[in-house]
């Protein structure tokens, strides 16, 4: 839908209220706003936002407003006096969405635009109670005018390319553990003026099927590919992740010198182990170097952990992970020969981390990075950027602009996992956050 004002008849008689959208463009990232005209002054009103995810799940989110003497509706500077939220917040009707299956994610993995409705229920003289008396659709999308994605299958590299045809700086994207598909935030990457491959590096055909004994030369084998596209400037390229996408983006940054800037969002600054089928096997390395395993923290129930664990389930609470890897905060010989080389990066270093990340301490991992880069006087304008009351999904390139954030997943029946943060505060981290990667990024590779 381009952006402008669309309207819909009012149910029973009277004046139609018109659902006005403005923005600057259609992308997710663009300046939103939804006003209401042609309400009764001094009327509630409930604006309704609902979507359909990739899986099926549904997403609603609701707030009721009293109508201004202009008989205007407009989320961005009126409070909303119940519903998913309360107060003022422009962004409110899309971080409160709740799935109606608990403890879902929001699940878009395909770079298409994701289509939300937009439903105004107010008081209606023809009918009892209120009634829908406008409605809009509104679309969001990732990638602007003139991005192409190119399925790649050479060299063993089973990545997808977003760019334009005119040569742009280059950028590698990592998935974290969870080896999800990047789509979306390549395809918005890329609008910005970016040639971005997402290069999955294992539980694909080809790949290893799990996150254990990743060969460290095929990720220097993407980066080799990306600088070879005519649509790609060089000499060098960035590298992105979250999570352990953030772990192997410095790991790799801190081996090639073509690398000239990492963002590392919830990273960590030591090479764990790998993670075997069914998250219960940690004891083989997640990164090989020609061959030979990297120095890493071997994976142990800790008794602090065991007692989170059974406490979770006992309580029938989402689990918190993070006591597992609070030991590799200690200063023993382990966790020093584990730790990433990060000084060797030829390039500025951006970490993002949230105060209530529950998967890990990626905040207190975040400033042992700055240190080592500092203690070793890292000639790069490196910076990190900490929000308060945020989680682990902090920021892109999983945490996009206008969906809901990531909080909580529901594994089974019995186990969910807590990702720590509020809805609030991490989608506003996610928000805050994406203007500051673009300049770093601009900055870095000009």
């Amino acid at each position: 839908m381009p952006a402008g004002t669309d309207s819909s008849a009012a149910v029973g008689t009277g004046q139609a209220p018109v659902i006005q959208i403005r923005r600057e463009s259609s992308q997710l990232d663009a300046d939103l706003r939804i006003e209401v005209t042609g309400l009764p002054p001094g009327q509630p009103a409930t604006i309704e936002l609902s979507a359909r995810d990739e899986s099926g799940t549904g997403w609603t989110s609701r707030a009721t407003f009293t109508a201004g003497t202009d008989g205007i509706v407009a989320p961005a500077r009126q409070p909303a006096v119940s519903g998913t939220y309360q107060g003022t917040d422009p962004a409110g009707l899309f971080w409160s969405m709740r799935p109606d299956r608990p403890g879902a994610f929001f699940d878009h993995r395909v770079w298409t635009p994701v289509t939300m409705r937009v439903t105004v229920l107010a008081r209606d003289s023809a009918a009892a109670g209120d009634s829908a008396v406008a409605a809009s659709d509104l679309e969001l999308t990732f990638a602007g005018p003139g991005i192409t994605r190119r399925l790649i299958a050479e060299d063993g590299l089973p990545g997808r390319f977003f760019a334009r045809d005119e040569p742009a700086p280059g950028v590698l994207l990592l998935a974290g553990s969870d080896a999800a598909a990047l789509d979306p935030a390549a395809a918005l990457l890329a609008s910005h003026g970016y040639a971005v491959l997402f290069l999955p590096y294992f539980a694909l055909p080809g790949l290893p099927p799990t996150l254990e004994r990743i060969d460290l030369g095929y990720v220097v084998r993407g980066i080799d590919w990306l600088l070879g596209q005519p649509q790609v400037r060089g000499p060098r390229v960035a590298v992105m992740g979250l999570s352990r996408g953030a772990e192997l983006a410095l790991q790799v940054a801190s081996m090639d010198e073509r690398v000239g800037a990492v963002v590392a969002a919830a990273p960590s600054y030591a090479r764990h182990a790998g993670i075997g089928r069914g998250f219960s096997d940690f004891s083989q390395p997640a990164w090989l170097s020609e061959g030979e395993a990297l120095p890493y923290l071997r994976g142990r129930m800790t008794p602090a952990g065991a007692a989170s664990l059974v406490l979770a389930g006992l309580r029938r609470k989402p689990m918190r992970q993070k006591a597992f890897f609070r030991a590799a905060l200690r200063s023993n010989a382990a966790t020093r020969a584990a730790a990433i080389e990060v000084e060797n990066i030829r390039g500025p270093v951006l970490t993002i981390a949230g105060s209530d990340d529950a998967l890990w301490p990626s905040d207190r991992f975040a400033e042992r990075i700055a240190e080592r880069l500092a203690r070793h006087a890292h000639p790069f304008p490196d910076a990190s950027l900490r929000y308060s009351g945020a989680g682990h999904f902090v920021s892109f390139p999983y945490a996009l602009p206008l969906l809901p954030p990531m909080t909580t997943l529901r594994v089974s029946s019995r186990m969910s996992i807590d990702f720590g943060g509020t809805p609030q505060a991490s989608a506003a981290a996610a928000a805050a956050s994406w203007p500051r990667i673009l300049q770093f990024t601009a900055q870095a590779l000009a």
